[in-house]
């Protein structure tokens, strides 16, 4: 079940870092796209671990 809120909780996630680097102009900084890849990456991986480990509601 947690692995259903994964997509949802990277899109809000993604949603607050973009206010905050258009705010702030660090959209054509290295390290925010590098950041936000990462976090990408995290949310994805945290999604499938969540899938694999959590399986109560299959």
């Amino acid at each position: 079940m947690y692995a259903m809120f994964g997509p949802y909780v990277l899109l809000a996630a993604i949603a607050v870092a973009l206010l905050v680097a258009v705010n702030r102009d660090l959209i054509s900084t290295f390290q925010f796209r590098l950041m936000m890849i990462g976090a990408g990456v995290l949310a994805l991986v945290w999604t499938i671990f969540l899938g694999a480990v959590w399986q109560e509601y299959r």
